[in-house]
């Protein structure tokens, strides 16, 4: 199997980060917003839901700071 280049390691690292914001957002959506406008907010379920936030977002930015220059 040949080795990836500087430039596609890039790209797998970017469209990683990419999915984890995608995650991280849709995570807030469902769990935060949507509860909210429909008056059923639960407060384990925002503190959780913050969590995963925070996690993914850790782990985009670790996968960002990995991209080459």
């Amino acid at each position: 199997m040949p080795s990836l280049t500087k430039a596609s390691r890039n790209a797998r690292r970017r469209a990683l980060a990419a999915t984890f914001n995608a995650a991280s957002v849709a995570v807030v959506i469902a769990a935060v917003l949507q509860p909210l406008t429909s008056g059923n907010l639960d407060l384990a379920r925002v503190v959780l839901a913050t969590g995963i936030f925070v996690v993914l977002q850790i782990l985009l930015h670790y996968v960002l700071a990995r991209v080459e220059d």
